[in-house]
């Protein structure tokens, strides 16, 4: 069997390609599809994914083989899906894996930011997609309809596992997931894309947030998690440390601010100060986290809708325009509406949030 591919109106400036049939099809088929663009990213002057190998070659190599290990023998399936697309990409798997744990093996770059607040009638968050500017024009949407699994449309870079962004899914659970540095990692810990991926697969929002906070990454992501029942969370799994904030208290909770959960690249709920998860005072990549952070909080004083969150993340000082860091796409939820608005490089685009999560796509 082959998966059942479909190209779809770009939205925003954002191609989108819906993929539908069994896990090892639509997995394989992804990677085929996506030779080129990966292929371009591997050839890209900058070197920066021959830096990754020789990284995870040398300095790095033990930590990298250790959390390559302790990934696949506790997240098999997922770790299954990535020697899939690698093998239909045509790209060696290690390749891969170096690619998709480049933020688990100690400091990385840093990129994205992320609202979230509970309203009188549900839950609307906000994602800003960032990265290294020239993957402009690589960026992406993909649906995939995978037999048992919850639909889902992410944000995808090619050759990453479809996790680490903007995914919302048809058991009407949105993620948005932001990089925080870790100087050492949790070497028994799981990659981050990999436990993201295992969350986003659930049918239930309590399902997805135990898996949050039960399989320990080994480096660090903060997920914001918004679900149809109107509840909006912010978790922090970091280097086998785990904590989480909710939206529905948010005046109580150490990162609200003006009635939302606002994040950018640095740790909000767990001590930053603890041995292996400090970051030096004058780190350049922790200031310019920073300082997007006090423009994010300047940007959203009071977030009472989803107009609100788009503002904000479009925002002087919040929204990404240089080399080092690049906004590719703004995506913002509202539960109650069943609303989606996505920016890309194009006019932003409304649709209905289930459809969009299904790949149909349905202007609102």
């Amino acid at each position: 069997m082959t998966a059942a591919v479909e190209h779809l109106e770009p939205v925003s400036g954002l191609e989108w390609t819906r993929l539908s049939g069994t896990r090892e099809d639509v997995m394989r088929a992804l990677g085929a599809l996506h030779a080129a663009p990966i292929r371009a990213w591997r050839e890209r002057e900058t070197g920066a994914w021959q830096r990754l190998l020789e990284r995870t070659a040398g300095a790095a190599k033990e930590r990298f083989e250790a959390i390559v290990e302790a990934t696949t023998a506790r997240l098999p399936l997922e770790a299954q899906e990535l020697t899939w697309i690698a093998e239909g990409a045509g790209v060696p798997v290690r390749e891969l894996w170096a690619l998709n744990l480049r933020g688990d093996l100690g400091r990385d770059g840093t990129g994205c930011s992320d609202v979230c607040a509970v309203t009188e009638t549900g839950v609307v968050m906000g994602h800003n997609e960032d990265g290294d500017g020239d993957l402009e024009g690589a960026i992406r949407l993909i649906t995939l309809v995978i037999d048992g699994d919850p639909s889902m449309t992410v944000v995808w870079y090619p050759g990453m596992l479809p996790a680490n962004s903007f995914v919302t899914t048809s058991a009407g659970l949105s993620f948005g997931m932001d990089h925080v540095p870790v100087s050492v990692p949790n070497t028994e810990g799981c990659g981050r894309h990999f436990v993201a991926r295992r969350a986003q697969r659930q049918e239930e929002g309590v399902v997805a947030r135990a898996v949050l906070s039960a399989v320990p990454c080994a480096g660090g992501f903060a997920f914001d998690v918004a679900d149809a029942l109107g509840r909006g969370d912010l978790i922090e799994n970091v280097a086998g440390r785990y904590s989480v904030a909710s939206a529905v208290a948010a005046a109580s909770d150490a990162p609200a601010e003006g009635g939302a959960l606002l994040h950018t690249n640095h740790l909000r709920l767990v001590d930053g100060t603890e041995d292996g998860l400090a970051v030096a005072a004058d780190d350049e990549w922790l200031g310019e986290s920073q300082g997007r952070l006090r423009a994010l909080v300047s940007a959203a004083p009071s977030v009472r809708s989803a107009a609100d969150v788009l503002t904000a993340l479009r925002a002087p000082g919040v929204l990404n325009r240089s080399e080092d860091i690049y906004t590719f796409a703004t995506c913002v939820v509202d539960t109650a509406a069943d609303t989606i608005w996505v920016q890309g490089s194009g006019e932003v685009w409304a649709g209905w949030l289930s459809a969009f999560a299904r790949g149909e796509r349905v202007a609102a």
